[in-house]
């Protein structure tokens, strides 16, 4: 009896493991937060296919793959990353070009702040000496913490403000920063902004940047991995990535 029974909890434990081996693996930047679910819905209700992903900062997502993680597909929001497999021979076929996010300035009703896409209202708190905290992803490995950087630095502040950075460590902590009392803004990503449960707790303004949202297979890739990516290079699913406050690359398929 002990002995069918262990035979049994094998078996299950065999079909668990298979039912998990058999899920696509994704590694996803954080601002994908709310476009993939829908992306990730829509796919397995056409294919039967299940899909995990796993999101945090593309940096972060890159050294865990460079470290042996198991994913067979990496969405990232900078292309840096993306080479950096490529260069380590982690990578199978193109680098695509599948989308681009934007980038936004946020804050919370509670915020005195008056924002404009110049960057002046925070120019004239740092003058005046009344900016408390602006938060940002960390530069170091997050790429809308790069592209705030950026912005930062066209508007000549980057060093003045300093002081008054709250570093994140990912665009989606961002967006729990900027809530803060502690925080007079945050650059948050455009997708992550719109969302009414977001929206509605402040004001935002769109600001002139993008980030070139890239794919790449990792070596090992399962075949429904490589029928995910094609799925989201189609016509079909370009009211999903729109809604969510993506562009919709040039190279979409129809």
């Amino acid at each position: 009896m002990r002995c069918c029974k262990y035979v049994i909890a094998l078996l299950l434990s065999c079909c668990i493991f298979q039912a998990q081996a058999n899920e696509i693996r994704i590694a996803a930047a954080a601002n994908l937060r709310y476009v993939l679910p829908e992306l990730v819905e829509r796919f397995q209700d056409l294919t039967g296919d299940q899909v995990s992903v796993t999101y945090a900062a593309s940096g972060t997502l890159t050294t865990q793959i460079l470290h042996g993680a198991p994913f067979e597909l990496f969405l990232s929001a900078n292309s840096d990353y993306i080479q950096r497999l490529v260069k380590a021979a982690l990578t199978e076929g193109k680098v695509i070009n599948y989308a681009q996010a934007q980038l936004a300035l946020f804050s919370s009703h509670q915020s005195k702040l008056v924002l404009d896409d110049s960057l002046d209202c925070l120019k004239v708190a740092l003058e005046h000496g009344n900016l408390k905290k602006v938060a940002i992803a960390n530069p170091r490995h997050a790429p809308y913490g790069q592209a705030a950087e950026k912005v930062l630095r066209n508007a000549g502040i980057w060093k003045q403000i300093q002081p008054h950075l709250l570093i994140a460590e990912n665009a989606s902590q961002v967006a729990q920063f900027s809530l803060s009392t502690a925080a007079d803004a945050g650059f948050v990503p455009y997708a992550h902004v719109i969302q009414p449960q977001l929206s509605s707790l402040g004001r935002f303004i769109k600001l002139d940047a993008v980030l070139q949202q890239q794919a790449v297979l990792l070596r090992g890739a399962s075949q429904q991995a490589r029928h995910f990516l094609t799925f989201i290079q189609t016509i079909d699913v370009i009211d999903i990535f729109t809604k969510h406050g993506f562009i919709v690359s040039a190279e979409v398929k129809k």
